[in-house]
């Protein structure tokens, strides 16, 4: 019998159904697990951090969080258990790309995936070493349905949508590096005999200044749709999300599609990827451009959203070469376990 160690948020808390706050039916899904076999061990992610459970040499599934204090919290009980010996189901790896979009880049990189060009930023300084070609779609590293993403023409539009979600220095800040400047002409620290009040002042006054990281992605021209493809195991669930009016952004626009015309290229694509990133689930954004070329926009393990499963009427398998569709709906919880079940056979 295969043990399985699940651990979760408060109150048993798996993300994410409806909404980033909303939990799937863990009991629900836990029943279904152990319907297959599997010996199922639940705890929190504090009972960890606090030492009172132990977990060495297991197979460990987690849930994400979209909340900042509970993303830290879940990363240092990973690192924790990985030193342990234990298996996390996602990878550490796919659990740092969710709500990190330029670590996607890098573990793309990583995997060879070939993509839409992008390039990763800490802030703006890096900009005057890169070669940029306009026009392209600048994104915060956070952020989901669109939130945070911009078609840039230049490097001053660049600046603004930095400048848009950037808080500007306060007026005390402004006041405490005059002061700094100014008055403490006589300021020294002992053992520092190289100390220079007006060049500490300047780079304390960088040191504080509020940067943001971001990525800048290579602009497909005239996307009016996207695809997001979701795989649990050995189901494909599909659907085509249109562009409103005047906008080159999918997601978060709402205007959905379930049935799509000759599905098997953006299939085929999914499962290629599906493949190379080994998760029990993955959900894969993908673009195409006027020639019929497939790109990877994004990509989440885990914690993404299910419009493609609660709302369209079933699911696709790989049969040989080709696609079968499968009229059938069952609950997310079940899909969900299936392809844990699927994903943990020998």
């Amino acid at each position: 019998m295969k043990e399985l160690y699940i651990l979760t948020g408060y109150e048993g808390f798996i993300g994410q159904t409806r909404k980033p706050w909303v939990s799937i039916d863990t009991k629900a899904f836990i029943c279904e697990l152990e319907g297959s076999g599997i010996k199922v061990h639940q705890h929190e992610f504090h009972e960890v951090i606090s030492g009172q459970v132990q977990i060495r040499d297991s197979l460990v599934f987690y849930s994400f969080s979209h909340r900042l204090n509970l993303q830290h919290y879940i990363r240092d009980c990973l690192m924790h258990l990985l030193a342990l010996g234990n298996t996390l189901i996602p990878s550490f790896e796919l659990f740092c790309c969710h709500e990190n979009k330029g670590w996607q880049e890098l573990l793309k990189r990583q995997l060879g995936i070939k993509s839409l060009e992008c390039q990763y930023f800490s802030s703006t300084r890096e900009l005057d070493t890169a070669k940029l070609k306009f026009p392209l779609v600048f994104k915060t590293l956070r952020g989901s349905n669109s939130t945070g993403v911009a078609l840039v023409n230049s490097i001053s539009d660049l600046e603004h949508e930095l400048n848009k979600r950037l808080k500007s220095i306060s007026f005390m800040q402004r006041i405490d590096f005059w002061r700094r400047k100014h008055l403490r002409l006589h300021k020294h620290f002992l053992g520092y005999p190289g100390y220079d009040l007006r060049k500490d002042a300047v780079a304390y006054q960088d040191y504080m200044r509020i940067e943001l990281p971001f990525v800048l992605q290579e602009y497909i021209p005239g996307l009016s749709y996207d695809y997001r493809v979701i795989i649990l195991g050995e189901k494909y669930f599909i659907s085509k999300r249109h562009t409103k009016a005047g906008d080159f952004r999918a997601s978060g626009a709402k205007l959905f599609d379930f049935d799509i015309q000759e599905p098997k290229a953006v299939l085929d694509k999914a499962k290629s990827l599906y493949e190379i990133f080994h998760a029990p689930f993955l959900s894969v954004d993908l673009g195409e451009n006027k020639a019929g070329e497939l790109f990877l926009f994004e990509y989440q393990a885990a914690h993404f959203g299910i419009n493609a499963i609660v709302r369209g009427r079933g699911y696709y398998t790989c049969e040989g070469h080709d696609w079968l569709f499968h009229q059938e709906k069952q609950s997310f919880e079940q899909y969900l376990a299936q392809g844990l079940i699927h994903y943990l056979e020998p």
